[in-house]
């Protein structure tokens, strides 16, 4: 009734399991394979998987790439634009208060040599030209006692320079307000080039194109105080 199985000379150990076909034994336990493949089959399957999922995310990197390239410059050049805004438009409002604090009538000649614009448009010109220095900008082509052209008909002085830099005295600027009253005031133009870094990197997105202004303006109105 009871068979005697002989152990093996030289060691302590049991008899030697027989391990059935597609098999194998780790740590003392039996795993089984995939029905009707090899274990090196099954090794090189699992690889081939592996690699596939790397050609996946090396596509999806190289179709993601250029939007994120994009988006960061995008980011970067809008922030930029509006902090050059906010230069330009805190320029002119000093010019426009220096402006409009002169008085309303006034002798054009003012300084010597004899200049061909009121003393108070030569004030202002020079506060935006000082406040455009001090905050970085180059405003070194604006002679306040020399503006480029005038205009009789609307009391305006321009004062404009090759590299896109322009700018606009009106005194008096007649407005209306939103009472229906008419004040004579002071107006400051102020136009400022800008490069956009976006325009040499929206090509990526499938040769896209974007329209852009190559300069960023901004204007101040106040009522002349006298």
């Amino acid at each position: 009734m009871f068979t005697l199985i002989k152990p093996v000379r030289g060691t302590n150990q049991g008899p030697e399991p027989i391990i059935p076909d597609g098999h194998d034994s780790v740590r003392g336990k039996a795993r089984s394979l995939p029905t009707g493949r090899t274990q090196n089959s099954f090794c090189f399957k699992t690889s081939s998987l592996l690699r596939r999922a790397e050609g996946s995310q090396l596509l999806e990197l190289a179709l993601s790439l250029p939007i994120m390239l994009v988006l960061m410059v995008g980011l970067v050049d809008f922030g930029q634009a509006w902090n050059l805004k906010q230069k330009l438009a805190n320029a002119v409002r000093e010019g426009t208060r220096i402006g409009a604090s002169a008085p309303s009538f006034e002798a054009t000649s003012c300084a010597i040599p004899q200049a061909s614009s009121p003393c108070s448009v030569q004030a202002a010109a020079d506060t935006v030209k000082q406040y455009l220095v001090n905050v970085g900008l180059d405003a070194s082509c604006i002679t306040p006692n020399s503006p480029s052209g005038s205009n009789s008909t609307t009391s305006t002085w321009t004062y404009t320079c090759g590299s896109g830099l322009s700018m606009s005295i009106s005194r008096p600027f007649i407005f209306t307000v939103s009472a229906g009253a008419v004040v004579m005031g002071t107006q400051v133009g102020l136009t400022y080039p800008y490069t956009w870094s976006l325009n040499h990197v929206i090509g990526l997105l499938a040769g896209s194109t974007i329209l852009l202004p190559s300069t960023i303006s901004t204007t101040s109105v106040m009522p002349n105080l006298n």
